[in-house]
């Protein structure tokens, strides 16, 4: 299939369009069925539309989805249906984050949790002998900075296993967002007992019923 050739598809409540040929072992209608069957239908509306291809912006970011103005864009490159299922439910909850915002941290629980965390993940880190004086751990925000080095100094498989009763993946640490991103994959696609331990306001505010009626 060429770039041009796009295959435009409706499942469930997706518009999805297919810009490139999708690379790995992957069942569009069995991965977006088996979102719709997990998620609630308020946050699936959340998504106006959903873009599958090559973008070039994904590769500046070295990310494989992004969730912006109600459109998601995935990377073509997918191992299995898991891979591309993970990318849509995580996205989704940065569209639950946008929409929901005010409920999720209103009470500054969450936040307050993360920075617990970073700390300890500095403790950590220092402790293991890495120079981390360059990098600020009580900024909730994206910070490239900190992105890059924990994805290319230290490296994620090292810092799973440093980080395994702290965050629910290495990926979590980046920013609150991802915090709450990672932590919301983990409450549909993992373990929710396992989510309750490690980050239970966030456990607590997806089981508070972050809903269509909130607002």
């Amino acid at each position: 299939m060429k770039s041009r050739d796009l295959i435009e598809k409706k499942i469930g409540p997706f518009h999805i369009i297919v810009k490139d040929q999708i690379e790995g072992e992957v069942d569009l209608e069995a991965s977006f069925n088996s979102v719709i069957q997990t998620l609630p239908d308020h946050f699936l509306s959340l998504v106006d539309i959903v873009y599958i291809g090559q973008f070039s912006f994904l590769e500046e970011k070295q990310v494989n989805a992004l969730f912006v103005d109600g459109s998601l864009f995935i990377t073509k490159v997918q191992d299995d249906n898991d891979d591309l299922i993970d990318d849509i439910v995580h996205e989704t909850a940065h569209a639950v984050e946008d929409r929901f915002q005010q409920f999720i941290y209103e009470d500054g629980k969450i936040e307050q949790q993360f920075l617990l965390k970073r700390s300890k993940l500095k403790r950590i880190l220092t402790h293991q002998g890495y120079d981390v004086a360059h990098i600020d751990f009580l900024n909730v925000d994206y910070d490239k900075n900190l992105d890059l080095y924990l994805y290319k100094e230290i490296g994620y498989d090292i810092l799973e296993q440093l980080t395994v009763d702290i965050f629910t993946n290495p990926y979590g640490a980046t920013s609150l967002r991802e915090y709450f991103a990672s932590g919301f994959e983990e409450f549909y696609l993992g373990n929710t007992t396992f989510l309750k331990q490690l980050c239970p306001y966030i456990y607590s505010k997806q089981r508070g019923n972050i809903n269509e009626n909130y607002f």
